[in-house]
């Protein structure tokens, strides 16, 4: 099934992903944004803690790339019965 089948048979579970996907990459820009680079604290905005949470935000966003992919398949399906 491709995306615009994807849409229209399960809409809101392909709107939701969409949403979070969008959501997610709004907020990377903005903890990109408010890392403290100078800083090399372990806690607040500097930059370890800053890069992890890039990391993780970057994993999240690469599951939902995943779910995506998955929406586009046309497999599994049922087979046909009789074998043609």
């Amino acid at each position: 099934m491709g995306l615009r089948t994807a849409l229209q048979r399960t809409r809101w579970i392909t709107l939701a992903a969409l949403a979070v996907a969008i959501w997610s990459v709004v907020v990377w820009f903005e903890v990109f944004g408010s890392i403290e680079w100078a800083s090399m604290d372990y806690i607040g905005r500097a930059a370890p803690s800053g890069v992890v949470g890039l990391v993780v935000l970057g994993a999240f966003l690469a599951l939902l790339v995943v779910l995506f992919g998955e929406l586009g398949e046309e497999e599994p399906s049922p087979e046909s019965w009789p074998p043609e």
